[in-house]
């Protein structure tokens, strides 16, 4: 990168390049936010709640893991698609002709990219998450009870560590992932060094722009070891160390139930059975 030809950069600085780095940071920026949400929520309510299938979801909300994100966005585009079974229902079942008559949201978009890539990253929020509230110790919990304090402000800071962790890697995997981009139309910095690599024959300008991601990741794992540099804990053993778990109504058990399976049946259920 340092020792390649420069003369390349006005024309991107130009062109393509702002476009590469805006796209990168909303793609970042969108799945970063719905994969807190999944992680930190599935996270929560498995470790908090007692409701009914909770062991199996317990390890099942580790299973979109298991799904490359490209392979979700083409069994996603197969589903959504205007040749695909969902629109064509909708059309067969309201008499509309064609896509003139009706509007659907676009799967190879940036807000599908988002949705697919949030659906199999969370589990890296989830994993950490998770355990981050069953190391914590229960005295934080008790202490917040007996002042009447709900126990989810508690526990959401001193989590914290392990949500940015769990953060920053999905943030560096959502940077560099090319399959899902490329199939999606979305100029990002990853695409941009192939497109720099072999669509300009330029080795040391994708070199270049590759160094743009490389201090992503280097400020992504500072702001990791920020989160973390400060957390203590000083705590005498209580005899119990794990968060209890709390008895909730039907109504709360359904609402638990939904949460975890969400994300599961986005990033797991859904393309596994295509």
């Amino acid at each position: 990168a340092f020792a390649g030809d420069t003369s390349l950069w006005p024309h991107l600085f130009s062109t393509v390049l702002p476009r590469y780095i805006s796209n990168t940071l909303i793609l970042m920026f969108g799945v970063g936010c719905l994969s807190l949400i999944f992680g930190v929520s599935s996270a929560w309510v498995i470790t908090r709640y007692n409701f009914p299938g909770k062991n199996i979801l317990e390890w099942s909300l580790l299973l979109p893991a298991a799904v490359p994100a490209y392979i979700i966005a083409y069994a996603y585009t197969d589903i959504f698609e205007y040749a695909g079974p969902v629109q064509g229902i909708l059309r067969d079942f309201f008499g509309w002709k064609n896509s003139q008559d009706y509007w659907f949201p676009n799967i190879r978009s940036m807000g599908g990219a988002i949705l697919v890539m949030s659906s199999v990253l969370y589990p890296y929020i989830y994993l950490m998450t998770r355990a981050s509230f069953l190391t914590t110790p229960i005295s934080f919990f008790q202490a917040s009870a007996i002042h009447g304090r709900n126990i989810l402000y508690i526990a959401l800071p001193l989590a914290r560590p392990g949500i940015v962790a769990g953060l920053a890697l999905v943030l560096m995997e959502t940077i560099s992932d090319f399959g899902t981009v490329d199939y999606f139309a979305l100029e990002t910095l990853t695409l941009g060094v192939f497109n720099v690599w072999l669509g300009m024959n330029s080795i040391s300008g994708a070199a270049q722009i590759s160094s743009i991601l490389f201090i992503i990741v280097v400020v992504l794992l500072t702001l990791e070891y920020l989160a973390r540099r400060k957390q203590r804990f000083y705590e005498k053993s209580s005899g119990q160390n794990t968060m209890f778990e709390k008895d909730i109504n039907t109504f709360s058990k359904l609402v638990c139930i939904l949460i975890c399976l969400i994300p599961l049946i986005l990033g797991f259920v859904i393309p596994v059975s295509i």
